[in-house]
């Protein structure tokens, strides 16, 4: 194994001012996509960001055997193709629909509409930008540091977002182990640990978010 995914929300229009985000999404156009359904594909050119207005979005690589190698899974308020989009450059990832969702595309002229009804607009882009690049690496040096468990527990904090106690995480057991970066085998522990604390109860395809708070107090230490 290669390490732990990338596994933070990007955050990239969520750490825009209320007025500015408000302002770019509602410039963007809504798209719905079904279940599975393939919204982007590595080397594609990167011709616009996707905003998550619902649902959930898969982010990883299709192996030779065809099977998906999961890096990361989005949910609502996540960003994703902005650094394909703003550096020109052909996408490095696929991104699948996880669930029925709808997303909000930006391309260049919703981006150009909005830096030219304010010259300050471009900086604070690339200021935002380059904070979200930051805070991911931050969370990859920290995730080194945790164990196998505390790095499940880590992942399903921000798989389940701001949803409350009971909420149900559409995830399997090779997703998870592809987000944490570790096999099955030690997935399967992990998940056992956290069950046996009363943290989550796993399902077949899911798993059940119990008590979010002692998840956070475990990542904690």
């Amino acid at each position: 194994m290669n390490g732990p995914a990338q596994m933070a929300a990007t955050g990239f229009v969520m750490a825009l001012p209320d007025p500015v985000r408000r302002d770019l999404l509602a410039r963007g156009r809504a798209r719905s996509f079904d279940k599975g359904q393939i919204i982007q594909q590595r080397g594609d050119v990167g011709q616009e960001f996707w905003y998550v207005e619902r649902g959930s979005v898969q982010i990883g690589r299709y192996g030779i055997d065809g099977r998906l190698i999961l890096f990361a899974m989005l949910g609502a308020g996540d960003t994703f193709g902005e650094l394909a989009f703003m550096g020109e450059f052909p996408r490095a990832v696929d991104a699948i629909a996880g669930s029925d969702c709808i997303l909000i595309r930006i391309g260049d002229r919703e981006l150009q509409s909005l830096m030219e009804s304010d010259p300050t607009i471009t900086r604070l882009l690339l200021k935002t930008m380059a904070l979200t690049v930051q805070e991911s690496f931050s969370l990859i040096e920290s995730s080194r540091n945790l164990s196998v468990p505390q790095r499940l527990a880590q992942a399903l904090l921000q798989l389940c977002s701001d949803q409350q106690d009971g909420a149900d995480i559409m995830a399997t057991q090779q997703d998870l182990a592809d987000l944490v970066g570790v096999s099955r085998v030690s997935l399967g522990k992990a998940l056992t640990k956290l069950q046996l604390a009363g943290m989550i109860e796993p399902g077949y395809g899911f798993v059940t978010i119990k008590d979010r708070a002692a998840l956070r107090e475990f990542v904690a230490g």
